[in-house]
């Protein structure tokens, strides 16, 4: 039976809104989704004023899982302002797109951590990730495209 596929918006915005045993589940999700749709950029420069709504949009992605135990796919959207990624619901990430289309983008939440890297060009974008979740690790590739 094919797992489900969470989505962006249905990830957790606090622990509060699950029930305790499903919580580590959603912070899993939170942290690989979260911190890998599409986690901190601080060596990227900033984009250029013309190049800020180069890559700006909403983007719907898909993480695949080539190694380790997480599940096999997870989808959502991303969102792209300013060169700056976001992930509705989630705020345990920092991203950002830089004028020639490279991104990265981390995120953290406790001892669970992710990164992703790639690039946009045109309407697409692909690279790869990677994540320490429960103390396992994961990685695979993703890619997007602008809706």
């Amino acid at each position: 039976m094919p797992r489900s596929r969470p989505s962006c918006s249905s990830l957790p915005t606090s622990l509060s809104e699950t029930p305790k045993g499903f919580a580590m589940r959603q912070v899993s999700r939170a942290v690989i989704w979260g911190s890998i749709c599409l986690g901190s950029a601080g060596a990227m420069p900033m984009p250029s004023a013309n190049a800020e709504d180069k890559f700006d949009g909403t983007w719907n992605g898909e993480l695949v899982t080539k190694s380790g135990p997480c599940d096999a796919a997870y989808r959502g959207a991303v969102q792209v302002t300013n060169g700056i990624v976001q992930v509705p619901g989630v705020n345990a990430l920092s991203g950002r797109v830089s004028p020639n289309g490279s991104v990265i983008v981390r995120g953290s939440l406790g001892e669970n951590h992710g990164v992703a890297s790639g690039r946009f060009s045109g309407n697409s974008g692909r690279g790869t990730w990677r994540a320490h979740v429960q103390n396992k690790d994961c990685s695979g590739v993703w890619n997007a495209q602008r809706q």
